[in-house]
């Protein structure tokens, strides 16, 4: 009678196990409390048995010690965290882009605890959450789960090595974090600077105004009536943002491969 589970089948899952934690560690949306942790354990536990199945994966246990085997296991953790963490530089860059505008808002004191994202501002809460709208709705999950599945192919289990191009690759998308920011939120940012020079002008020519307490009423106004009317604009760039991040996806892949 043949087992239900063989030693190198046990061995295959162990790190086909670990690469998904990574990518879930390391992915902004699973690692939070918005999903609850049952559910994080079986979507990791269901992946697992997923790629398993659709690429027969076998590795015999006698070809590795049990340090190797760790060794081979902490491979598996960081693939997936990097995985994970070029999605992370996407959504900072959203989180960026709120803080900028909050900042010439006044909003930078509005902050709320959020038992999932920790203590943020209300725009940032609101940038976040668009951003996993907008990942959904444009399919950008496709390309994350497509390029886990990729990953199995351009980096097979078993392997020591890891390339370390993809260290430089990530501090080389760092800076994307500001420049991408900035892009989704100069229009805001060029009108609330306006209405801050405008303010600033009143209160040199007509110093009887208050301009501390017609300024900050003022510049809410302004920002909220901005972001309404243009959040047709805000999305079209937004999409532009995470389309570029599924070529950058994959490319991080390729050069892990490599």
């Amino acid at each position: 009678m043949n087992p239900l589970i063989t030693p190198d089948m046990a061995v295959a899952f162990g790190l086909v196990l670990s690469r998904v934690i990574g990518v879930f560690l390391g992915f902004p949306l699973i690692n939070t409390a918005l999903i609850p942790l049952n559910v994080r354990v079986m979507l990791v536990v269901a992946f697992s048995f997923f790629f398993m199945s659709i690429f027969d994966i076998r590795i015999s246990s006698e070809n590795f010690s049990l340090f190797s085997y760790l060794f081979l296991i902490l491979r598996e953790l960081l693939i997936g965290f990097f995985l994970g963490l070029i999605v992370n530089i996407f959504i900072a860059a959203f989180s960026y882009a709120a803080e900028l505008i909050s900042y010439f808002m006044g909003f930078t004191i509005v902050n709320v605890f959020d038992p999932t994202f920790g203590q943020i501002s209300v725009l940032d809460r609101f940038f976040i959450l668009m951003f996993y709208l907008l990942f959904f709705i444009t399919g950008a999950y496709q390309m994350v789960i497509g390029g886990l599945v990729m990953s199995f192919k351009v980096l097979p289990l078993g392997q020591m090595q890891i390339n370390q191009d993809i260290f430089v690759y990530l501090f080389e998308k760092s800076p994307y974090i500001f420049y991408m920011a900035f892009k989704i939120a100069f229009p805001f940012v060029l009108i609330l600077f306006i209405v801050n020079v405008a303010l600033a002008l009143i209160n040199r020519l007509i110093p009887q105004i208050n301009v501390f307490i017609v300024g900050l009423p003022l510049q809410i106004f302004v920002g909220l009536a901005t972001l309404s009317i243009g959040a047709s604009l805000l999305v079209y760039f937004s999409i532009s943002v995470i389309n570029s991040f599924a070529e950058d996806f994959i490319k991080g892949i390729g050069i892990m491969g490599k």
